[in-house]
């Protein structure tokens, strides 16, 4: 009987152990910025180097006991990084990853990022360097799509960042300047933004990978256009035909048609309630033509209530404007 105790608690402790450092990673991410690395497993130990969001280590060493900090609770691990730099790190501020998962915890901590609120163009920029970073270790492929759009979304998150720092307007940040054939200047938003065109030719590049393909070209459509429309019925088309029309035509059965096609019924039920701005003959003659376009999109799209309201808002349109 104490045999057979004693080789049962020889077995969970194999079994624990062995648990212990199969739940030790083999790589790491730093998934913070300017986060501290140390000489011991520690908050007390000597700060060694401070190392940006990105930076890929290998774990050496796990510290035997996990601690909270930060309200995480995580182990220290020993890595050593690509920059030969090593030092211990508390886990928490870390990703755990792998070789083969390399790139797609990347898009991972860049969208944490992205998506968190409050953010400082500083922090920004440094998971800017980390996206361009890392889209160009990855070959042609779905997660290398995924990077360079991170990579976009990123960008335009600094300009958001400085505008509501108040420095909108600076042409000078190396946001601006490293990347003036990606942004333009927005006058009455007081900010630079991506250019909607550029996540269209991202669109285009990945033209063979549908998925990557249709969710840059959403990207590419909500994206701010320059200019404004202030309340102008034409200009609202335009921007329509230049954003979501230009979606549905490429992807009539894309993932986000719906909405795509609501935003389409908000435009002419608008213009239906503004039709004074259609006062000549020849007006309402190109407003006819534009509404044969719209009708097209019901067309090539699914069936669906979106589509159906937006084919009534047509028709509402076509009656009021009559023969």
């Amino acid at each position: 009987m104490r045999k057979l105790l004693i080789c049962k608690l020889l077995l969970l402790f194999v079994f624990m152990l062995t648990a212990s450092f199969a739940a030790t990673p083999e790589y790491v991410y730093v998934a913070a910025t300017n986060v501290r690395i140390r000489d011991t497993s520690a908050t007390s130990g000597k700060v060694v180097a401070t190392l940006p969001i990105g930076t890929w280590g290998k774990v050496i060493e796990a510290s035997d006991k996990a601690e909270t900090l930060l309200g995480k609770t995580a182990p220290w691990y020993k890595i050593d990084t690509d920059n030969q730099q090593q030092g211990w790190i508390f886990g928490g501020l870390t990703l755990a990853t792998t070789q083969d998962d390399r790139f797609s915890a990347a898009i991972q901590i860049i969208k944490a990022q992205t998506s968190a609120e409050n953010k400082s163009a500083e922090d920004l920029m440094q998971t800017l360097e980390f996206a361009e970073r890392i889209k160009e270790m990855a070959s042609h492929s779905l997660e290398k799509a995924q990077l360079e759009l991170a990579f976009l979304v990123t960008l335009d998150r600094v300009y958001s960042a400085l505008s509501n720092a108040g420095k909108g307007s600076d042409g000078k940040h190396k946001a601006v300047k490293g990347y003036q054939n990606l942004c333009y200047y927005h006058e009455s938003a007081g900010q630079h933004f991506v250019k909607p065109e550029t996540l269209w030719e991202l669109a285009e590049k990945y033209a063979d990978i549908i998925e990557a393909a249709e969710e840059i070209a959403w990207a590419a459509a909500s994206q701010t256009l320059p200019g404004e429309t202030e309340g102008d019925p034409d200009m609202m088309i335009y921007f329509f035909e230049k954003s979501y029309g230009r979606y549905i035509e490429s992807y009539p059965e894309g993932k986000h048609i719906d909405k795509a096609l609501e935003t389409a019924i908000v435009t002419l039920d608008y213009i239906a309630e503004n039709l004074t701005y259609y006062e000549n003959t020849e007006d309402k003659a190109n407003l006819k033509k534009k509404l044969v376009w719209f009708e097209d999109l019901t067309t090539v799209t699914p069936a669906s209530e979106a589509r159906e309201r937006l084919a009534a808002s047509i028709k509402k349109l076509a009656d009021r404007l009559g023969n």
